[in-house]
Formats: structure tokens, C-alpha cells, sequence
């Protein structure tokens, strides 16, 4: 079975946190907060034409985060990660 026929990925690399809270379903404080606190995989777009602006605006880099999220899965004991498993009858 070929796994990268089953791989889904958004049709671009990086989404502003407002897009990305929508992704994942969570309210656009809470992943701002989370932005805040640098737990995201970020990209700071800034306008090369204002060199001195203090804030860019933040993107989240999605193939870093599915990254992180596959490896936080699989360290997982397996026990936890394989339990739903049982709810499918395998």
C-alpha cells in the first residue's frame, strides 16, 4: 500500500495564525496566545519596503507542525497510540 496516496496536505506551506485556528478548530485567541508564546512553528512576514515596522504579521509553517505532530504521536507509548484501534475492532 502506497502511504503517500493517503498523505493530505494544505495546498500551500504556511497560513496566517487566523487560518490556521480555523484549521485545527480552535478560537483565534487561543492560537494568538499560542503565537505569543512562540509554541508554533513560525514565519514573520514583514514589508521589505518599511525595514523598521516592529511587528510582521505571524504565519504558521504547516509542514513543520505535521511534522511535530506525527513525532509526538508515535512517541507516544504504544498502548495509547494503537487504543482506538480497539474501537474498530483490530
Amino acid at each position: 500500500m502506497n502511504e503517500e496516496i493517503y498523505k493530505v496536505e494544505y495546498p500551500v506551506a504556511a497560513v496566517p495564525y487566523k487560518k490556521f485556528a480555523e484549521l485545527i478548530g480552535k478560537k483565534e485567541g487561543a492560537v494568538q496566545e499560542m503565537v505569543k508564546q512562540n509554541k508554533l512553528p513560525l514565519i514573520e512576514w514583514r514589508d521589505p519596503s518599511k525595514p523598521n515596522v516592529r511587528v510582521g504579521e505571524s504565519w504558521v509553517y504547516l509542514p513543520e507542525f505535521n511534522r511535530a505532530m506525527e513525532e509526538a504521536f508515535y512517541n507516544r507509548p504504544k498502548e495509547q497510540r494503537d487504543a482506538w484501534l480497539l474501537w474498530i475492532g483490530l
